[in-house]
Order: structure tokens, then C-alpha cells, then sequence
């Protein structure tokens, strides 16, 4: 529901008529009979009669009591329906209650009574009511639909001189003509409404208003920025519809006081003045001014000699765009802030020393003026990016800039991008203060030599680099094949109980009978002491436990390769014949570890990373004939059997399971234990 703060409004019309009982002439009326008030108690109860001299007749009546002490509406009244004007002005009425059964009722006058309500069925179906006094009351309220509606019309009311501060639209818009709303002397309007908070988020629905007349006249107004929106609107209509209800003057502030509003539309550049001060509660930066000033679509902050040390944290929130002015103070740096986006002029003139950073300057959007003139000492640090800003929105006059190498490119800048150069100057170790635009011949051959040697650093630096990461990634990525490459072997003699340990999958019997028949002899006629877990295994025996002490006896751990080798992997033995394997073949130099790529399987195939890089570093044994020359390489890999002292020939095994299988019976006498 839209609603509007009426204050101070004057009668509509454009007049300030006096509410008499002529602004309805009853004297057409005729023979209107008057009624008599008899009290019924002391608190102002009452009711009406007709004097005992009149007889009873259809006339028109009336009620006239003024001056009285009636509290409220007589309890009888409805008993005379043909009463059409009632004038009970300065009683101590509170409350009229429901007085629609008073369909003749033309003209009602409740002035100078206590009244402090109207609901919206006290006037209900009064079709006949053209006008209503009820000014100089303690009203503070009035219903929706109070005084306007399809069972309603009053042409003339009088809302006056009481304590109201707010009059919904209903009450005084109609679709019904109407002559006179007076809601005068109120609460007085001081601030010029905000109709957006009203209900109205777009002003042009207000010129729907003005088939009717507000008269602002006598209102104490405050001229601000509140009021300027609302003026901007009127620039095109107010030369059309200025009638005298116009002449209404501000009050406040001081250097608007007594200046005619009119004179504000008509002359645009003074909407300039109706301005908003901020304060600090609405986060204005402590000390500065802060000033919205809607006509410019800008929110102005001056901070100026307030002794910052940096840019403000923080700014008021507004739709405006800030113009912020940090100027004479001891900013050290202008860094990012999260407002920057919506700043359109800045500016830090004489600050102290101090840099730029590279945020500030790509967080500075729609910045049209940036001034960093005439800074006191040097400007520590100008970023390249400063060069993406509109050169025409730079101000750096007399500015002096700690100059070297780096900052050759302000040369080409200042001189071809319409930058103010003449007094722009730069400071150098070597050569002390010169134009910045002669930076680059003045450093060119120092700043050759300095690139040159730079170079060379960076070359060594890299060079550094490289031999430093290269091992890094080597040994990270292939450490197993380095340590396969780089071990040098020891074929000292050592004592060990066996020269081969055999690790294969006994499961495939292709590569069982290979071993058995074809392998094992052939080795063990070299004079290799071989142990071969399907076959010396003692049962019983804790696999960890027993593997590791064998591996720890065993110079040679053999490997035969194959696919459903590598399906073992995750079997408790497998995996713990190759972790001890391993761990001894990189601890002990005496050890050897041979893998024979029976079915020549490639590295994509092979996942446990030690026998991928035996694969890779072509330390296998790949062959497809698994008979003749290929048993002396492997022969050849293993090494030379190991002299025991008394044996020539291949060793005798202490144990063979083997034995067990070939007999029914186990004869113990035939064991040899020894």
C-alpha cells in the first residue's frame, strides 16, 4: 500500500478557505427541527429527544450542542435517522463509534474534541456526508479507507491542528471529485519525504498526484539531498504548473535558508547545493567530511589533513560513486580497497614518501582523475600496469620518482602517451635528479652492462638449478635402476649355506617341469647348492621367519618371470621372498638377484617397481628356447659354484620332499640327517 508523509499540507484547491458551516449551505433545508441533549451521568454519557412543544413529524432534524461536556455520541442517536447536520464543537468527545445509521447526515462538525482515532467503520454507508470537521483534536491516527471509499463522499474535510504524522493515501485520493483535504498543521514536515521508503520506488508514479494540490507553504523544510531526486523530476513540468502554492523556501541549512525551492529547479546547477552530510556511525572514515550529493551521482569524502598513514578501510554505502580526497597527509602506500571499483576521482597530492601497488591500480575501474601531485620526497614504487589507465585521468606534476633499470619504460610513456611529462622527474644512484623522460638515455649503457651480468646470473643460477633438480627428479622417478646400474658387485668369497634361491610359480606345471628336469640338474652339476622352496620346504615352519634366515643364507635369489608370477603377487610368500630379496641385494654387495623373463613380458605389464627396472635396464635374461646355451647364461649370471672344503662334486641334499612323494612308505633309516 502506498503511503505518504503529509505533514504540513495546506487545503487542496490552492485556497485556505475558512471551515464554516457555509462551505455546505443547509439552508435549503427546510423546518429543521432541533434535537436537546439530556446528561445521563457525569462522565459525558447523553442522549437526544425532540423539545416536548414539537410534535413527532418526518422533518428534517438537527443537533447543535457546542461548548458542552459530552463524552461521547448520545446512545440514542440512531433513533433519529433523519438527522442531517450535527455541530458539537468544543465537547470532550473520545470516540464517535459507529454512526452509520445516520444515512441523511450531509454535514458533521466534531471540531475542538478529544478525539484520538478514526476507524474505518465510523463513516461507513453515510452516502450523504459532504463535510467533516474533526480539526483540533488529539487525532494520531486514521484508519485506511477512513475518509475514502465506494459508500463515501465528502467534498470538504478538515484533518487539522492535530497530532498525526502520517496519512495513507486512501484517505485522500478518490475516484470521486473532491474540493478540500486539510491536513495542516501537524507534526511539521522537516525532512523532505524519501518516497522510495514510501511505497513509491520509482518518483514518477508521484506526478499520478498531480491532478491535486499540495501547498508546502509554512513547512519548516530541510533542503538536502533527499529533496533532490524528487526536483531533478519537476525541471520539465514546472514552468507549466507553477501556481503560488510554489513559493515555498528552505529553512535549513544555513546557506540555503530563506531560498526560494523554485529557484533551485529553475536554476539546475543549484540542485548541486541539496546535499547530505554522513557521519561517522555510517562508517564515514573518522575525521573526514563525508557528503552525498545525489545531482552529481556522487558521494564526496574529504580527508584531507586528518594525518592517515593509508587509505581508508572503509566508505559509507552508497549507489553513488565515491570522489575521495586523501590530500596532505602520510599515506606510505595506496594499496588495494575493496570500494576502489566505485571510486571515479582520487585524489593523494601531497603525501609522503610512498609506492603504488599493482591491485590499486588494476581495482581503479572507472577512475576519470587520479593525482598523485606534488608528493613530498620520493615515490618508493609506480607500477608498469599504471600505463593501462587513461593517460588524459593522470595528474602527477611535480613528481619525483626513485629511478634504475627497471623503470626505463617511463620514457616511452611520458613521452608518447600524452602524459604532463615537463615536471616529472626521476632519482637515480648515479646521476642524480633528472627529467623522467630522458631516463632511458641517461641509463642506457649502465642498464646494458647491468642486463648483461644479469643474464649471465640467471644463466648460472639456472645451470644450478638444473644440476640440482636433474639428480632429484632422476633418483625419484628411476632410483630402482639407478641402484641396479651403479651397484658394483662383489664376487669375494663368503661363506653362504646356498648359492640359489629359485622363487617361481609352482602352480604352472610347464615351468615346473622346467625346473625340475631341466634347471635344477644343470645347476646342481655346476655345484650350486640350490634351495627350492616347493621341495625343501619343511612344513610347519613360520613362512616370514623362515624365509627371511634362507634369503640371508642365499647368495643368488633367482626370479623365473612369468604371467601367473606376477598374478602371485599379494601372496603372503612372494611378497615376502622379494622384500627380504631386495633389501639384502642393496644392503650387500655380495648378493645377486637374476630374473629370467620366461614369457618375455614387457615393463607395461609388470607392476612391483624393482623388477620393472631390471626389465628397463636389460639386466633379465629373455630367451624363447629354454634349453642349450641359454643354461650357460644363466650360469653365467649366477656365478661360479662355491668350493666347499671336501666336496668336487654337486652338493648332497640334507632333505627332499620329493623323496616323500616317490614312497608309500617312509623308511627314516634312509633319511640322512647327518
Amino acid at each position: 500500500m502506498l503511503s505518504l508523509l503529509i505533514l504540513s499540507l495546506m487545503p487542496f484547491c490552492y485556497t485556505s478557505l475558512p471551515f464554516t458551516n457555509e462551505m455546505w449551505d443547509l439552508s435549503g433545508q427546510p423546518n429543521l427541527i432541533n434535537l436537546v441533549v439530556e446528561y445521563t451521568s457525569v462522565d459525558g454519557n447523553s442522549v437526544v429527544m425532540i423539545q416536548d412543544d414539537v410534535a413527532e413529524t418526518n422533518n428534517s432534524l438537527q443537533l447543535i450542542y457546542i461548548h458542552g461536556y459530552m463524552g461521547y455520541f448520545p446512545e440514542n442517536i440512531c433513533q433519529y435517522t433523519t438527522i442531517v447536520k450535527i455541530d458539537l464543537t468544543d465537547n470532550k468527545i473520545k470516540y464517535i463509534g459507529n454512526i452509520s445509521c445516520l444515512l441523511n447526515l450531509e454535514l458533521l462538525n466534531l471540531k475542538q474534541n478529544a478525539l484520538t482515532r478514526l476507524l474505518n467503520l465510523t463513516f461507513v454507508h453515510l452516502l450523504k456526508l459532504k463535510t467533516l470537521d474533526i480539526s483540533e483534536n488529539q487525532i494520531l491516527e486514521i484508519e485506511p479507507y477512513s475518509l475514502v471509499g465506494p459508500n463515501l463522499n465528502i467534498s470538504w474535510m478538515n484533518a487539522s491542528y492535530n497530532n498525526f504524522t502520517e496519512v495513507d493515501v486512501t484517505n485522500f485520493v478518490s475516484v470521486d471529485s473532491f474540493c478540500v483535504r486539510d491536513f495542516s498543521h501537524n507534526n511539521p514536515l522537516t525532512i523532505w519525504p524519501e518516497f522510495d521508503k514510501l511505497g513509491a520506488p520509482d518518483l514518477s508514479w508521484i506526478g499520478k498526484l498531480w491532478e491535486f494540490g499540495f501547498d508546502f507553504r509554512g513547512a519548516n523544510l530541510t533542503c538536502n539531498c533527499q529533496m533532490e531526486p524528487f526536483l531533478t523530476l519537476a525541471l520539465k513540468v514546472i514552468k507549466r504548473i507553477w501556481t503560488d502554492i510554489f513559493n515555498v523556501t528552505c529553512s535549513h541549512p544555513h546557506h540555503l535558508k530563506g531560498t526560494p525551492i523554485l529557484d533551485l529547479v529553475m536554476n539546475s546547477s543549484r540542485l548541486s547545493e541539496l546535499v547530505c552530510p554522513i557521519d561517522s556511525e555510517n562508517d564515514c572514515p573518522i575525521g573526514c567530511n563525508c557528503t552525498e550529493q545525489p545531482s552529481n551521482s556522487r558521494l564526496i569524502v574529504d580527508c584531507q589533513r586528518v594525518g592517515l598513514t593509508e587509505l581508508p578501510l572503509r566508505l559509507p554505502n552508497t549507489s553513488l560513486s565515491y570522489e575521495l580526497n586523501v590530500c596532505n597527509n602520510k599515506i606510505s602506500v595506496l594499496n588495494k580497497r575493496n570500494y576502489l571499483g566505485k571510486v571515479t576521482v582520487l585524489n593523494a597530492c601531497n603525501n609522503e614518501n610512498f609506492k603504488v601497488d599493482e591491485a590499486f591500480i588494476y581495482m581503479m575501474t572507472n577512475i576519470t582523475i587520479l593525482s598523485l601531485a606534488n608528493n613530498r620526497g620520493f615515490l618508493k614504487h609506480l607500477p608498469k600496469t599504471i600505463q593501462f589507465l587513461p593517460a588524459q585521468s593522470l595528474d602527477v606534476r611535480n613528481l619525483v620518482l626513485y629511478c634504475d633499470c627497471d623503470s626505463i619504460w617511463l620514457s616511452e610513456w611520458l613521452e608518447f602517451r600524452e602524459v604532463e611529462s615537463d615536471t616529472v622527474y626521476c632519482h637515480t644512484a648515479n646521476h642524480g635528479r633528472i627529467n623522467a623522460i630522458y631516463l632511458d638515455k641517461v641509463l642506457s649503457d649502465e642498464c646494458q652492462i647491468k642486463d648483461f651480468t644479469t643474464m649471465i646470473v640467471c644463466i648460472c643460477i639456472a645451470l644450478l638449478l638444473i644440476l640440482i633438480t636433474v639428480p632429484i627428479v632422476l633418483f625419484n622417478n628411476f632410483q630402482h635402476e639407478l641402484t641396479i646400474l651403479f651397484r658394483r658387485q662383489d664376487n669375494s668369497d663368503y661363506n653362504f649355506e646356498y648359492d640359489v634361491y629359485i622363487s617361481f610359480d609352482d602352480n604352472n606345471e610347464r615351468l615346473r617341469e622346467w625346473i625340475r628336469h631341466t634347471v635344477l640338474p644343470f645347476l646342481e652339476n655346476c655345484g650350486h647348492r640350490i634351495y627350492l622352496p616347493m621341495r625343501d620346504a619343511l612344513p610347519g615352519n613360520v613362512v616370514e621367519e623362515r624365509v627371511h634366515e634362507l634369503l640371508r643364507q642365499t647368495k643368488c635369489f633367482v626370479v623365473v618371470l612369468s604371467a601367473s608370477y606376477l598374478c602371485q603377487r599379494g601372496r603372503p610368500q612372494t611378497d615376502i621372498e622379494w622384500k627380504y630379496a631386495w633389501d639384502l641385494y642393496v644392503k650387500d654387495r655380495h648378493r645377486k638377484i637374476v630374473i629370467i623373463n620366461f614369457d618375455h613380458l614387457s615393463t607395461s605389464v609388470v607392476d612391483p617397481p624393482q623388477i620393472k627396472a631390471f626389465i628397463r635396464t636389460g639386466k633379465v635374461l629373455n630367451f624363447g628356447n629354454r634349453d642349450g646355451m641359454h643354461l650357460n647364461n644363466i650360469q653365467a649370471a649366477i656365478g661360479h659354484a662355491r668350493r666347499r672344503h671336501g666336496t668336487l662334486g654337486p652338493p648332497q641334499r640334507l632333505f627332499s620332499l620329493g623323496l616323500l612323494r616317490k614312497r608309500s612308505k617312509v623308511d627314516i633309516e634312509t633319511i640322512n640327517l647327518s
